[in-house]
């Protein structure tokens, strides 16, 4: 059972186990706790030699993973072990449908479609994109539409759904609501933050893909095929949503392996720290990996670019650097 446990939180480490709870705001040295009203920051997480720990330093306790399930969920140590292994294992991989099996709970929105030329033209206009990106996407069951938390959203997801994020048509942020901060982008519930969108697509179509392109996040991810657009076609685009995530579905992993993956981090901190760890876990799943920096590429005002998303307003100056991406 040791051995069970240890294996388990291998696979889904404290700071992801955190994200998939909906708590990983708090997966920080210094954070406030997710278990009571704290103004002080009293909630920490830290690696030892024996793995992840969380503590609270006020009076809501602190241990490893299964600790964490007890006191988020009110469940007994046996149970949370449970639940733990329920989240940690692996779904079975159907490669007939190139991907995962749709056994996934992301909650979709009930009027979840594939959009009409209006909206797709929308999307392009909002992300400065081709129109071709967004329809190709579409095409590969990667962008959908529908309305979440009241407002129409475009939304990426692909054929395993077992993650999706969704931003809104008309470019504003989401509004706070109960423990949800004023947001960009929605991450649907029950979604697995650390599954590269966009890596399972229908088998007639991941056949042609012998590379890689890792993103950061649903603004990129369309950018990545905007930019595809002109580039070799065996490159396929994916994002994991968040710097956050600390590391990969297995499942993914082993999607990815024989294939080479290049990836394009944020220009921040956040973003060059998690392709940092992507990237060893991916070389480690047998991949050829790299990356692109976008680090002191211009925009058109002048300003340097933050993401790949950015790039779509390129100083023309700098636009020659970016046909590295597909070196």
């Amino acid at each position: 059972m040791k051995r069970d446990i240890a294996e388990m939180k291998r696979m889904l480490p404290l700071p992801t186990l955190m994200e998939w709870l909906g708590i990983g705001e708090s997966a920080k040295t210094s954070a406030r706790c997710p278990f009571h009203q704290d103004s002080r920051a009293s909630f920490s997480i830290y690696e030892t030699p024996k793995g992840w720990r969380w503590k609270c330093h006020a009076s809501c306790g602190g241990g490893d993973e299964v600790a964490l399930i007890e006191r988020a969920e009110n469940l007994s140590r046996t149970d949370a072990i449970a639940r733990l292994r329920e989240l940690a294992v692996p779904p079975v991989l159907d490669w007939n449908s190139g991907g995962a099996s749709k056994s996934a709970e992301v909650i979709f929105p009930s009027d979840l479609h594939s959009g009409n030329r209006a909206e797709l033209e929308c999307v392009a206009a909002l992300r400065k994109v081709d129109f071709w990106a967004v329809a190709t996407m579409q095409q590969n069951g990667v962008l959908r539409f529908g309305t979440v938390c009241s407002s129409p959203c475009w939304i990426v997801m692909d054929d395993s759904r077992l993650c999706a994020e969704a931003r809104r048509m008309d470019g504003a942020f989401f509004p706070a609501v109960g423990p949800l901060s004023e947001r960009k982008a929605h991450t649907l519930r029950g979604s697995k933050k650390n599954w590269p969108v966009g890596i399972s697509l229908p088998a007639d179509l991941t056949k042609h893909f012998r590379k890689v392109l890792l993103l950061e996040g649903s603004g990129d991810l369309v950018a990545g095929y905007h930019f595809a657009l002109a580039g070799p076609a065996d490159w396929l685009p994916i994002a994991i949503l968040g710097a956050s995530v600390r590391g990969l579905d297995p499942a993914a992993l082993l999607l990815l392996s024989g294939k080479r993956v290049r990836i394009v981090p944020h220009c921040d901190a956040a973003g060059r720290n998690a392709a940092e760890l992507w990237a060893a876990e991916i070389a480690q799943a047998g991949c050829a990996v790299d990356g692109f920096s976008l680090e002191g590429l211009r925009k058109q005002d002048g300003t340097l670019l933050g993401d790949l998303n950015d790039a779509t307003e390129i100083l023309p100056a700098d636009a020659a650097q970016l046909e590295g991406l597909w070196e």
